[in-house]
């Protein structure tokens, strides 16, 4: 009996074993499991973080030059049609002075509309997971572009069809060389005065306007310009909620006259 008991207890003991190895087999492939999930968890996140970071980053880059002209324009058309700024200084009877009023005027605009084109080229670069912020940037560049090109329901100079805006755009663009970020950027104003005096291919694009700043000076104010400076205003908020670039004080809107409500223009021109 004693035999049988040995027999019994070694069988005991060697199932428990098993059973225990066992346990500890599956307690340890359960544990790496959740070891190489978490794992896993981890490099999803800090994957997901850098490709955020990375975004937030190169939409920086776009960002800080669209709000940069945005803001340089909006303010120029302010101080034209609040502060007299070309009645002052386009006749002033000193031609470099004159020259900067006229063509600084007509190269801020043309700044503001270059951004506007490569934001619409690269705008892949701007998707930072956030679809209703973009769909809302859009629709405050189609609003700007739509009051420059509008044919009925604003008066005054400085309307300039779709095409026509992309065409200043192009011509305006310089090559960065860079692989990540924006791949074009504005030309400065000194090469931009240089092309004027030099390119006439160039300069014709400007011709007209350049014509139509001398006409300000006689009108007096602009509704195009003042509902532009207002959808400028509303996309600088949109780029700069908490005015961490342009203080709240530089960001005064003009008020609209009546015949000038907010919003989309009466009718806009032709996409020709």
């Amino acid at each position: 009996m004693s035999g049988v008991t040995d027999i019994n207890v070694e069988l005991v003991v060697a199932l428990v074993s098993a059973v225990l190895s066992l346990g500890a087999g599956i307690f340890s492939a359960r544990a790496n499991r959740k070891a190489r999930e978490f794992e896993h968890e981890l490099e999803r996140r800090r994957k997901a973080e850098d490709e955020v970071a990375t975004a937030l980053r190169i939409l920086r880059q776009y960002r800080d030059p669209l709000l940069d002209a945005a803001h340089t324009l909006q303010s120029r058309i302010y101080n034209i049609v609040r502060n007299g700024y070309l009645a002052n200084w386009l006749r002033c009877g000193d031609p470099e002075q004159e020259r900067y009023a006229r063509d600084y005027t007509v190269y801020a605009l043309a700044e503001y509309l270059t951004w506007v084109e490569i934001v619409r080229r690269e705008l892949r670069f701007l998707d930072v997971g956030d679809e209703a912020h973009n769909r809302q940037l859009m629709a405050l560049l189609m609003q700007a572009q739509l009051t420059i090109q509008a044919s009925e329901g604003l008066s005054g100079p400085f309307r300039i069809f779709r095409g026509h805006q992309r065409a200043i755009a192009e011509v305006m663009m310089v090559p960065t060389g860079a692989s990540e970020g924006p791949r074009s950027e504005c030309m400065g104003y000194a090469t931009f005065c240089e092309r004027l005096d030099e390119d006439p291919d160039f300069r014709v694009w400007f011709d007209r306007l350049r014509r139509e700043v001398d006409e300000l000076v006689e009108r007096g104010r602009d509704d195009r310009l003042v509902r532009l400076q207002n959808d400028l205003v509303d996309l600088i908020d949109h780029l700069d909620p908490k005015a961490l670039r342009i203080p709240a004080q530089f960001r005064h809107r003009l008020p609209l006259p009546p015949s000038v409500s907010p919003g989309v223009p009466t009718q806009a021109a032709p996409r020709a």
